[in-house]
């Protein structure tokens, strides 16, 4: 039994968390210590990993005394402390407590049948037994991750009923009860029996049941204008940099995955679960059954709850991630301990996690009058070592690249995350990401190869084969701009990227049908549909259906030019380029291929065959960049001349006229692809080039992801698709060109900016033609 003097403590601590005010952001003198802690922690990763911002709230209730202190932060930039939040998956705690509460009072039970509540649910079940509600509470039904509508990627916003519904088209992938498997939809089922059993709308349940009691007033499953008003866009996380426009659509499966709260009603709701909570819906008891694991399990899953293990203590609460967001709510509760963290960066979870652990640990050394030991942060990995790394790396069946992208190290393998490589102090390369602090370790051998504590990693560089010809149909894109399914070739196999991050390679079961590996979709069917001319349509994943975004045009990219192109080069040919600034170089102009003969050429702009479709060069120009720049295009070539490779030019030294009309003719959705004749580009400074790689004896291109002057994201650079010999090739390009000091621009791999670009004035001579 509770002592009445501590509850009445605690009671009084927690005025800073009641009436929906943020805990203070002026530390209390009692966790100070911690506040500048975590302040110097959370800043560092915010800086480092390029967050917008990282918002910090805790909670120490002292166990003994009943005593409690808050504080609450936010570093970087984005919004106030007491900002809303999408938390996503973290209202699955609340949805799970609703249901247990129900439970408690005889309404529910967990270990029936759901279709003693919903007589309909009726997934395709080939294994038998029924699914409970203790079965979707902790992720053992068998049902996929998404439901067929209402999912992830569905900006319909379905109701929660149609969402349940559409379920019944699916197959479990597991027995019921057998096995966790992560389920978004299965936490929609949940609501829906709630729902039912009260005959109420399940965001009135759970208003009822668990919002109101506890005070939540900044938490709700429905979009309320006023919580609108306060909540923070984060910033949506690509591999490949294109900018996304952070959605806001709500998902069919609400109980899942709809809350939005601040931090402060985060550690309100968290509060309750502690054994000294004044303001509780669960008793004591019922509460600690929602962490109970299966007898094998140390950490896992157990009703709503993820319970895992720090500092000897058990630690239990949820993450969330949303587009633009990742959040996480934890506690430790024997010691009476909260932390609520929110990062503004979609799938940072593990940033996320890594100060709320700071946060747990920092709390405890400071009840022992201790401070933690100032963490070491890796280091980026020295320029010289990252380059000896990069290439292909074969790790038993498995592979990785190894890639340096703005000075540093990149680890991508064929399966998981791709993360940043840094040197830790003890000259391991540590996983240093949004998407990964620590969980990669790599130690490089004397001989060079590398390994992981578990495999050894060797070399191989050599250049992947052609794609199978029967996948070369399937590969595309798929889905909706906000969240677009990529399907590749990876040395032979069908390759995915799911939700922007995670790279799976799927089983082929038979033709246009595959099964994907343990992971974030295991189990689950990855199917493509073709149309009656046995074109491929179409993708579903796990009963999410991606259409086929279009394709690369036949005949090469074209504009809707926005005048006709001879009109823009009359009005372009008496416009005036910007004044050069007084400390630029003069200009040295040279024509390359009197420099290197064995270079070719297929100047585009001096034909029709490009972009606008229409000549403004001259016929038969000649390619030109000033000295340096050319010299070192030199030397590009010549460097990969022993692998019997060559450069063909598309283009080099670019007059600001040319530009004025690009800019013009160009719609302006896609100017990002074209230069502002305002500034001048850097081709008209003839520090540009355009280009790709060829077979040096027959002059004939190599594959890339995309076409030259393709305005679409399989142009970046840094695009995950197509196959992995086109990937092969435009890497080979990127580091050859690296080498000389050109850097690719972020929007088209085959143009390359020189070092010095910027010393030299914009220039507006015309090319001259042939000879």
């Amino acid at each position: 039994m509770l002592d009445r003097s501590v509850v009445a403590v605690f009671a009084a601590g927690l005025l800073a968390l009641t009436g929906c005010r943020a805990p203070d952001h002026e530390a209390p003198v009692a966790l100070a210590a911690v506040a500048r802690d975590l302040t110097t922690f959370a800043a560092h990763h915010q800086r480092e990993l390029d967050i917008p911002g990282i918002w910090v709230a805790v909670l120490d209730v002292d166990p003994a005394t009943g005593v409690s202190h808050t504080w609450s932060t936010v570093v970087g930039s984005g919004g106030a402390v007491d900002a809303v939040h999408r938390v996503a998956s973290i209202g699955k705690l609340h949805t799970a407590t609703a249901a247990m509460v129900l439970a408690g009072r005889g309404q529910l039970d967990l270990d029936a049948p759901v279709t003693r509540y919903l007589p309909e649910f009726r997934p395709h079940n080939p294994f038998g037994g029924d699914i409970t509600l203790r079965h979707l509470l902790g992720h053992r039904s068998g049902l996929g991750r998404e439901a067929p509508v209402g999912h992830y990627f569905d900006p319909h916003e379905p109701s929660l009923a149609a969402t349940v519904a559409s379920l019944n088209g699916t197959v479990l992938a597991t027995a019921p009860g057998s096995e966790f498997r992560y389920s978004n939809a299965g936490l929609g089922v949940v609501g829906e029996v709630l729902a039912r059993v009260t005959g109420q709308p399940f965001e009135q349940v759970v208003q009822e049941l668990v919002l109101a009691p506890l005070g939540l007033c900044d938490s709700d499953f429905v979009a309320r204008p006023d919580l609108l008003r306060r909540e923070v866009r984060g910033r949506m996380w690509t591999y490949d940099g294109r900018a996304i426009t952070t959605p806001g659509f709500g998902f069919g499966y609400a109980p899942a995955a709809n809350l939005r709260a601040t931090l402060a009603d985060l550690l309100r709701f968290a509060s309750s679960w502690l054994p000294q909570a004044p303001r509780r819906v669960l008793a004591p008891a019922a509460q600690a059954s929602m962490w109970q694991l299966p007898p094998d399990q140390g950490e896992g899953c157990g009703l709503g709850f993820f319970v895992s293990t720090l500092a000897g203590e058990r630690v239990v609460g949820h993450d969330g991630v949303v587009y633009g967001s990742a959040s996480t709510l934890r506690a430790m509760p024997s010691q009476g301990l909260v932390v609520a963290v929110a990062c503004t960066l979609d799938f940072a979870t593990a940033v996320a996690d890594a100060v709320a652990d700071r946060a747990l640990l920092a709390l405890l050394a400071n009840r022992r009058g201790e401070r933690l030991p100032a963490p070491e942060f890796p280091q980026r990995v020295p320029r010289e070592l990252a380059d000896s790394l990069t290439g292909h790396w074969l790790v038993g069946a498995d592979w990785v690249d190894l890639t340096v992208r703005d000075g540093e190290l990149y680890y991508d393998p064929d399966i998981g995350v791709r993360t940043r490589l840094r040197l830790a102090a003890d000259g391991a390369l540590v996983s240093d990401d949004p998407l990964s602090l620590g969980g990669r370790r790599l130690r490089v051998l004397p001989d060079g190869h590398l390994h992981d504590g578990e495999a050894e990693y060797v070399r191989s560089d050599l250049p992947p084969p052609p794609a199978p010809a029967d996948l070369l149909p399937l590969l595309g894109e798929y889905g909706h701009d906000h969240d677009v399914l990529i399907v590749y070739e990876d040395h032979g196999q069908l390759g995915v990227l799911v939700e922007w991050v995670v790279r799976d390679l799927p089983a082929r079961v038979r033709r246009d049908r595959y099964r994907f590996s343990p992971g974030m979709y295991g189990n689950d069917w990855l199917e493509f549909e073709r149309d009656g001319d046995g074109r491929v349509v179409a993708a579903v994943v796990g009963g999410a259906r991606f259409l086929r975004r279009p394709d690369a045009a036949p005949g090469g990219f074209r504009v809707p030019v926005q005048r006709p192109v001879h009109e823009l080069v009359q009005a372009a040919a008496t416009a005036l380029p910007p004044m050069p600034a007084a400390d630029e170089r003069a200009s040295d102009l040279v024509e390359l291929a009197a420099l290197d003969a064995t270079l070719r050429f297929d100047l585009k702009y001096a034909t029709a065959d490009n972009f606008v479709g229409a000549a403004v060069y001259p016929a038969g120009a000649r390619a030109m960049l000033q000295r340096p720049a050319a010299e070192a295009l030199v030397r590009v070539q010549r460097a990969l001349s022993p692998r019997g490779l060559g450069l063909l030019v598309f283009d080099g030294y670019r007059p600001w006229s040319v530009t004025k009309v690009f800019w013009e003719a160009t719609p302006p959705a896609l100017r990002d692809f074209v230069a502002d004749p305002a500034h001048g580009s850097r081709h008209n400074r003839g520090c540009a080039v355009d280009l790709t790689l060829c077979d040096l004896a027959t002059g004939a291109p190599l594959p890339m992801p995309s076409d030259f002057d393709e305005f679409t994201e399989r142009a970046y650079p840094d695009h995950p698709g197509g196959t992995s010999l086109q990937r092969y090739w435009r890497e080979t390009l990127r580091r050859a060109m690296a080498k000389e000091g050109f850097t690719v621009n972020s929007h088209e791999w085959w143009h390359f900016d020189f070092v010095d670009w910027a010393r030299y004035p914009v220039g507006n001579v015309p090319l001259p033609g042939g000879r």
